[in-house]
């Protein structure tokens, strides 16, 4: 249990490198959020479990059919890191804008509402999971 929570942390932290800055309503925010759990579905259960238990990369469609109901998991959790990220951000970007010296910076960060970056890693990714299945 310790070691799950562990990895979900480190996720978690990987989601607000990553994605900081780039959402600034859950609509915008729940996309980022199922972009990485579904970059994690492909880097743990599709990559780094099948290299440590067998040394091999197992990315046929096989593998990736009976993944299927680990992808849903993987996005839910990342809807879920989404949604309580969020409103931390919200926070702790409140808390700087009360600075001038940092304002300034925070408000040049900050990615413009509606750019269609999310949706477009996701139908990429999406591509890399489905064409192999349905073609295999």
């Amino acid at each position: 249990m310790l070691i799950h929570l562990g990895v979900s942390a480190l996720i978690g932290m990987t989601f607000g490198l990553l994605f900081r800055n780039d959402g600034s309503s859950f609509r915008v925010e729940i996309p980022w959020g199922m972009l990485c759990g579904l970059i994690w579905w492909y880097l743990a259960p599709m990559t780094l479990l099948p290299l440590l238990l067998t040394v091999q990369c197992d990315w046929r469609s096989d593998a990736a059919s009976t993944l299927l109901p680990s992808l849903i998991g993987h996005l839910i959790f990342g809807v879920a890191t989404a949604t309580v990220f969020l409103p931390l951000e919200r926070r702790y970007q409140r808390q700087l804008l009360q600075d001038p010296r940092y304002a300034l910076r925070e408000q040049r960060d900050m990615r413009p509402v509606g750019t269609p970056a999310p949706a477009l890693w996701f139908f990429v990714l999406g591509l890399g999971v489905l064409l192999p299945i349905l073609l295999g």
